[in-house]
C-alpha cells in the first residue's frame, strides 16, 4: 500500500472532531452581568477534605506503557500531565506542558518546546531529558502499549534542557491526540524509575500532576495526596494552583448494589450510576446525575480467531446472527443503552454510518443453518452439537462485573438454544488481561473507550496479536492495510474512507461480534462543587472543593 503524506497537521486534527471548532474555548465576557449587590455571594472555593471516588475496577499497575485497562488510566490521569490537552467543549488539541509544538512538512517529525517551571512529586524538574527516558523506554519489553500509543517513534532527540524531537518513519496520524493522554502518556519521575525500576514503578509511580501517590491497599483502594507545588493546571480550570481537597480516595466496590448502597449513603462523593439503579439516584435530594456519551463500545463479543472452532468464520457469523441484542440490554442494562451495530460508536470521528446495513441482527434460523453447514450438528436428543465427536463447547472469560455477568449469562442462554454450550470464567481484570493476551480464551466479552479510529490497529493488526490489544488474534493481510491506512495516512477523507473500510471488513469477517452501547451516568453528591465533565465524559477535578 502507497501511504499518502502528511497534509499540514494541525488543520488535519481539528478536523477530526465532530462538534464545529467554532464553538471555540476562550472564556466570552458578558458585559451584562446581573451584579444585583443584593444576590447571595457564591461560596469560594475551600480546602481540606477527602473527595472520595467510588470505583467498580481497580487499577492493574500504574505504568503508563503496561497497561491498557480504563481504570489504570483514570488514576494515572490524576497523578500526570500531558505534553498537550483538549477543549473540553470541542475536543481540539491545544498546548499543555508543552507550550508550542512544530510538524515538519513531511509530517516524520514533531519538535515540542516544554515549559520549565514544572516539576515533579520529587521535586526534580521535568525537561527534555526525563521525557526523552520515558518515551524511549516503549523499547523495552511489556511495554507493547506505550508503543502501540507512539507508533512507528523512530528517535527521540533532545535539542536542548526543555526541547524535545520525535522522529517517525512513517507520518503517525493519531499521534497529537495520543498525547493529550494524561494518564497513559505522562511523563515517568526519573528518580522514581532509579529506585523502583520499570518492574516495579507501576505500584510506586511519581509524575507531575495535580495529585501524588500515597497508598495502595489492593482490593480496597488507592489514595493520593495533594502536590502543594502544582501550578500547571489545564488552561480551562479555575483554579490554577494546588488541588483543593487533601487527598483522593478512589475506592474499589466490585459488585454494583453495594456500591449503589455506599453511594446512596452518602460514603462515596462521586460515582459512575449502575443503570439497573438509575431510578434511585434521578430524583435524589442530595446528588445531581450528569449524563454523557462514550466514545466507545461499552459490550463487545471477542472471539478467538487462533482457537478452533473459532477460526472457521462461519461459526464466528453463526455466534453473531444468534445474539438478541435487545433481550440483552433489557436483562443486562434495564434497558438503558441502544444495540452497537459496528466495532466504532456513533460519536468517534470516522464511525461509517451505513454500517447498520452490514450488521447482523437477530437470526437464529440463520444461525442454525451456518452451524449446519460447518459440520456441526445436533444428534437427536441432545442439547448441545457435535463434530466428529466433539461437542460444541466454548469458555467466555469475562470480569466479575455485575453488567458483564448478566450479558454473559443471557449469551449462555441464547447460544444453549443454538446447541452451543458456553462455560463462564470470571477473573478479575489483571489477570484476564493476561489471559487475553496469551489466548487461553476462547471468547470474552470487553468494553473499551478511545478517541481515534486508530483504535483498530491496536485490536486488529497482525503485529498487535499476543503482544498488543489483538485479543482475537486477527490476522487478516487486507485488514493490516486497511488499518495501516488510518495510522500512516493523515489526510482527512482518505483515513476516513480506510476507517470506513476497515469497519465494514470486521463485521463482514464477524472479527467481532458489537452487543450494545449503553446510557452514562454520574452521580455527584450535593456537598461536592465545581466537578464537570468534559464532552467524551472524562471527569475534571482541578476546580472541586468539599463545602463538608
Amino acid at each position: 500500500m502507497r501511504l499518502k503524506n502528511w497534509h499540514v497537521l494541525c488543520v488535519s486534527v481539528l478536523l477530526v472532531f465532530t462538534m464545529a471548532v467554532t464553538l471555540g474555548c476562550a472564556p466570552e465576557v458578558d458585559d451584562e452581568a446581573d451584579t444585583d449587590p443584593d444576590e447571595e455571594p457564591v461560596d469560594e472555593p475551600g480546602e481540606g477534605g477527602t473527595l472520595v471516588l467510588g470505583q467498580a475496577e481497580e487499577a492493574d499497575v500504574l505504568h503508563p506503557h503496561r497497561t491498557a485497562a480504563i481504570a489504570a488510566n483514570f488514576v494515572m490521569a490524576q497523578m500526570g500531565d500531558a505534553l498537550l490537552t483538549r477543549c473540553p467543549e470541542t475536543g481540539e488539541i491545544e498546548p499543555h506542558l508543552a507550550e508550542e509544538y512544530e510538524v515538519a512538512d513531511d509530517g516524520k517529525e514533531v519538535t515540542f518546546h516544554l515549559r520549565e517551571d514544572v516539576t515533579f512529586h520529587s521535586g526534580e524538574p521535568l525537561d527534555a531529558h526525563a521525557y526523552e527516558r520515558t518515551l524511549s523506554a516503549v523499547d523495552k519489553e511489556g511495554h507493547g502499549q506505550g508503543a502501540a500509543r507512539l507508533g512507528p517513534l523512530e528517535d527521540i532527540h533532545v535539542e536542548d534542557d526543555y526541547t524535545l524531537t520525535l522522529t517517525f518513519s512513517e507520518p503517525f496520524g493519531p499521534l497529537l491526540l495520543n498525547l493529550t493522554s494524561a494518564g497513559y502518556q505522562h511523563a515517568m519521575d526519573p528518580t522514581h524509575l532509579d529506585e523502583y525500576g520499570h518492574d516495579d514503578y507501576g505500584r510506586n509511580p511519581s509524575s507531575t500532576g495535580p495529585w501524588q501517590f500515597d497508598d495502595w491497599m489492593s482490593g480496597e483502594s488507592i489514595t493520593l495526596t495533594r502536590y502543594e507545588d502544582y501550578a500547571w493546571a489545564e488552561y480551562f480550570y479555575d483554579n490554577e494552583s494546588a488541588a483543593y481537597p487533601d487527598e483522593i480516595e478512589l475506592r474499589y466496590i466490585e459488585e454494583d448494589s453495594t456500591r449503589m448502597a455506599a453511594l446512596e449513603a452518602g460514603e462515596l462523593d462521586i460515582c459512575s450510576v449502575s443503570l439497573a439503579d438509575l431510578d434511585t439516584f434521578k430524583d435524589h435530594p442530595e446528588f445531581e446525575l450528569v449524563e454523557y456519551d462514550r466514545e466507545g463500545n461499552c459490550s463487545n463479543l471477542w472471539f478467538n480467531h487462533d482457537q478452533e472452532p473459532l477460526d472457521d468464520v462461519r461459526l464466528r457469523r453463526a455466534l453473531a446472527y444468534g445474539m438478541n441484542k435487545e433481550a440483552i440490554i433489557n436483562a443486562a442494562i434495564d434497558g438503558h443503552g441502544e444495540p452497537a451495530h459496528g466495532i466504532l460508536p456513533p460519536v468517534m470521528w470516522g464511525y461509517y454510518e451505513n454500517i447498520e446495513d452490514h450488521a447482523y441482527t437477530y437470526q437464529p434460523d440463520k444461525a442454525a443453518e451456518l452451524l449446519d453447514e460447518a459440520g456441526w450438528e445436533l444428534p437427536e436428543g441432545e442439547d448441545v452439537r457435535e463434530k466428529d465427536g466433539e461437542t460444541l463447547s466454548l469458555t467466555l472469560m469475562v470480569t466479575p462485573d455485575q453488567e458483564v455477568m448478566r450479558t454473559s449469562e443471557m449469551l449462555q442462554a441464547q447460544y444453549r438454544e443454538l446447541g452451543v454450550e458456553i462455560e463462564i470464567d470470571t477473573y478479575e481484570w489483571g489477570t484476564l488481561m493476561e489471559y487475553l493476551s496469551e489466548g487461553r480464551h476462547d471468547l470474552s466479552i470487553v468494553g473499551y473507550s478511545s478517541t481515534d479510529p486508530d483504535w483498530l490497529y491496536q485490536i486488529f493488526h497482525s503485529e498487535e496479536a499476543g503482544v498488543g490489544l489483538n485479543w482475537a488474534f486477527v490476522r487478516d493481510e487486507e485488514m493490516d492495510e486497511l488499518v495501516e491506512g488510518i495510522r500512516y495516512t493523515l489526510d482527512e477523507e482518505e483515513r476516513r474512507e480506510y476507517a470506513e473500510e476497515a469497519q465494514i471488513r470486521a463485521i463482514d469477517n464477524a472479527h467481532w461480534a458489537p452487543i450494545y452501547r449503553s446510557d452514562q451516568y454520574i452521580a455527584v453528591h450535593e456537598r461536592v462543587e465545581g466537578f464537570d465533565v468534559n464532552f467524551r465524559g472524562t471527569w475534571l477535578l482541578h476546580d472541586v472543593w468539599l463545602t463538608e
